[in-house]
């Protein structure tokens, strides 16, 4: 029987989802987050190797994938901050994140077609991202939208172009995300990702 209970399913850009022990998890990443206090827009966060090794051995998908354990990650948000539209590095195909903190329902992920975005300059950051430089979402309609909950956890599809706005919010907003160990990375997709834990 499979172990992973799906929320909410809107493939091919994300689908929420629960399993046992993910509570663990979260209150985990909980103390291994770092003071937020004086938090300025966003914050990349590395866990170091003891804390990554916890961290995988509470996660259920590390027995179906091998994950990159040098880039197991705390997404730090900062309270206002809008993060532009964009596929998260050069060669990254989907992400398996992890509510640690939301406090609130105000922060906003909205997926874009390429086409809609075909006329973006695309910056590369020296393969950390693949950014649309200058975008101007007033100008554009998502594909889909969507609000994280807390205490969830969620296939993402890093391979559309995405932003976030937590414009609207007061509250810092900390997110675990799991990426696949290279080779594998440039070739697992979103969908691959869901056949391996969903089995569909």
């Amino acid at each position: 029987m499979n172990q992973f209970t799906i929320i909410e399913d809107c493939s091919p850009y994300y689908i929420r989802f629960t399993h046992p022990g993910i509570e663990d998890v979260i209150e985990y990443c909980k103390q291994c987050s770092p003071d937020t206090s004086n938090l300025q827009r966003f914050r990349h966060h590395i866990l170091p190797p003891d804390q990554v090794s916890e961290v995988v051995t509470k996660t259920p998908m590390s027995k179906l994938m091998p994950l990159y354990t040098t880039r197991v990650s705390l997404f730090l948000t900062s309270p206002g901050m809008y993060y532009q539209a964009h596929k998260d590095g050069t060669n990254h195909r989907f992400s398996i994140n992890y509510t640690v903190s939301i406090l609130d329902d105000k922060c906003v992920t909205s997926w874009y077609s390429d086409e809609d975005l075909k006329d973006y300059e695309i910056d590369t950051l020296g393969g950390r991202s693949r950014e649309c430089r200058g975008f101007d979402k007033t100008k554009h309609t998502p594909l889909k939208s969507m609000t994280a909950k807390p205490g969830e956890c969620i296939l993402f599809n890093t391979d559309i172009f995405h932003d976030w706005d937590n414009t609207q919010s007061s509250n810092v907003r900390i997110v675990l995300t799991l990426r696949i160990k290279q080779p594998l990375t440039g070739t697992t997709y979103f969908e691959d990702a869901k056949k391996l834990i969903f089995g569909q």
